[in-house]
């Protein structure tokens, strides 16, 4: 009995002693299972040499190998119903597109930070017509005052009615301004209702409800001038605020910034009278260069042979145009008539004619008759912005 127990307890010890020598986590492997570390081995063998193959194939291609475009490839299309995966957006709304209109040229690095004035007019929208633009606008003394945007945008283009065709097409233009609008309110609402939108309307600064009738004129679609009061021959006076060749720059920059405060978007100035004034260049220079410094036109109404506003406004880079007739002056029918029969001819001849008239009734008939026959005339009506001769535009 001693000895069973003794035999067992050494089995026992030798097993134990067994297990302690074998090496840690080894368990028995089958014969398929020492296989596998040579599969490995040749199978990474395989891919190694294939991938050099290939490299060294690619790496002796042209060059226009790699520049090919490659085409997208298009997302699978979910199911309908499904809910979007987390990391899939959700579609939203299209973002609208704005092709309102031509943009500003993109300023070129050339040494100046001089805003540039764009190739096309940024007309106001429809809509906005009659409402000064606020970057265009500033407080002056006496009132609202033009000015040219931060961005270069100018009044005369911001303003301006656009004409029926862009550039020079061999088209016989006529430019039709009436003056006077705002001092009778009888001729302005004749004007208003009567002359198709084509025709210039300018203001003088002495009437009634000037906003209102700018406003008005605006709406239906008309170019505007403002007509600023200039010293005449003669020693006569047009009104309060006249420019005159007696006063100093500062006094008739001040009188010229009462008239310009009047009313908003115009496009620029004509004289009212002036036949003095725009003979002296001296007494001119001041105020064409406050003209053009704002971004605004000026036309010469052609009531004086001897004007020099031609060559002061090239002298201060002001866009400018000068009248050919003076259609009322006298205010028969039968003169009216042949007046504008006159414009029409120039316009053949030149290429571009302007005439300016009163708001009188006579004169409103007469011109609305005129306007309703151009086209079949071989005219175009057009505005005064469209023809003026423009140094910046040039550049």
């Amino acid at each position: 009995m001693g000895t069973a127990p003794a035999n067992q307890l050494e089995r026992t010890l030798a097993q134990m002693n067994d297990e302690l020598t074998k090496p840690l986590g080894l368990k028995p492997q089958k014969p398929k299972d020492r296989m596998r570390p040579a599969f490995v081995v040749l199978a990474l063998l395989v891919v190694a040499t294939a991938g050099f193959a290939a490299f060294h194939t690619l790496d002796r291609q042209p060059d226009t190998i790699a520049q090919a475009p490659v085409a997208p490839q298009e997302a699978p299309a979910r199911p309908a119903g499904s809910a979007p995966a987390a990391s899939e957006p959700e579609p939203g709304p299209a973002v609208p597109v704005d092709d309102g209109g031509p943009a500003l040229a993109e300023a070129e690095p050339e040494g100046s930070i001089e805003a540039k004035v764009p190739g096309e007019p940024l007309r106001q929208e429809a809509g906005l017509a009659h409402l000064p633009d606020p970057d265009l606008s500033e407080r002056g003394d006496d009132g609202v005052l033009p000015k040219r945007a931060a961005d270069g945008r100018r009044p005369m283009d911001v303003y301006s009615r656009p004409p029926a065709r862009e550039g020079n097409l061999g088209v016989a233009r006529v430019v039709l301004i009436i003056g006077g609008l705002g001092i009778s309110q009888t001729g302005s609402q004749q004007a208003l209702k009567q002359l198709p939108p084509s025709v210039t309307l300018a203001f003088a600064p002495y009437g009634n409800s000037l906003l209102r009738w700018m406003q008005q004129a605006r709406r239906k679609g008309h170019e505007l001038l403002l007509q600023v009061p200039m010293e005449p021959f003669g020693g006569g006076n047009p009104g309060p605020h006249t420019l005159s060749t007696a006063q100093d720059a500062a006094t008739n920059l001040a009188d010229l910034h009462w008239s310009m405060s009047r009313i908003t978007n115009y496009v620029g100035i004509v004289n009212f009278l002036g036949g003095k004034f725009i003979t002296e260049p001296e007494a001119l220079k001041p105020v064409f260069q406050d003209i053009a410094t704002r971004g605004l036109l000026f036309v010469d109404d052609g009531s004086i042979r001897n004007s020099v506003a031609g060559e002061v406004a090239k002298g201060a880079l002001l866009p400018f145009a000068k009248a050919a007739v003076q259609i009322d002056a006298n205010r028969s029918r039968a003169a009216i008539a042949k007046q504008l029969n006159a414009l029409a001819e120039e316009a053949k001849r030149t290429g571009v004619a302007i005439g300016i008239a009163n708001a009188f009734p006579e004169s409103i008939d007469a011109i609305a008759r005129f306007a309703a026959g151009a086209n079949a005339a071989g005219i175009e009506i057009t505005p005064v912005s469209a023809i003026v001769s423009d140094p910046e535009r040039k550049r």
